[in-house]
């Protein structure tokens, strides 16, 4: 039998046959064990975590669907520790399971900031000084001098501090302020706390 009758007989013919239904057969296994893998076609969008706590989200029912990765945490002293500021894919993406989420959260710890020397400035210097190093301007006295208007004291929590001291982002600092000499005076700032002074 030579080359061509055997490629056209029917012994061949039928092997032939036989491997392109196994090789179909497995290529269709691939491609559907692939589908189910990876959830073509599968998508969740992704919930509003801003304003949300990190524990609650880790804990809750949305961490079956979505792992989430904090790659920044920032200081804000009006906010609760560990709340959820941005998140990376944005609200209302489209993502497949396990994407991963990207959150920026407000630190636990809060920054240091150093204290500045705000003796002899204006009251207007000294509070723009404060503010910029991300301290509050708390209690101000004012005491006879004979240089008004300028910072003779500057206080944290009834002791007098020294500049170049560390202290936590949102600290009160109370000042005492010259009058020139008409006399003595106490003005508190109304929305800072007593107590926290």
């Amino acid at each position: 039998m030579d080359f061509f009758s055997f490629l056209f007989s029917r012994r061949f013919l039928r092997h032939l046959l036989g491997m392109i239904v196994v090789v179909a057969i497995l290529v269709w296994v691939v491609l559907l064990s692939l589908k189910i893998y990876t959830q073509h076609g599968k998508y969740y969008t992704v919930p509003d975590f801003s304003g949300k706590l990190i524990s609650d989200v880790t804990a809750g029912e949305d961490s079956k669907v979505f792992e989430f990765v904090v790659i920044d945490s920032v200081f804000e002293v009006d906010k609760p520790k560990g709340m959820i500021l941005r998140q990376d894919p944005y609200p209302d993406s489209k993502v497949k399971l396990n994407r991963k989420i990207y959150l920026t959260i407000v630190s636990f710890l809060p920054e240091k900031t150093v204290m500045p020397d705000l003796k002899y400035l204006t009251l207007r210097q000294a509070v723009t000084t404060l503010e910029s190093c991300g301290l509050k301007v708390g209690r101000i006295t004012y005491i006879p001098t004979f240089d008004a208007d300028a910072v003779q004291q500057q206080r944290y929590k009834g002791e007098v501090i020294a500049p170049g001291t560390r202290l936590d982002k949102g600290s009160v600092i109370n000042l005492t302020v010259g009058i020139g000499s008409k006399g003595q005076a106490e003005v508190p700032v109304p929305e800072v706390e007593q107590d926290s002074m």
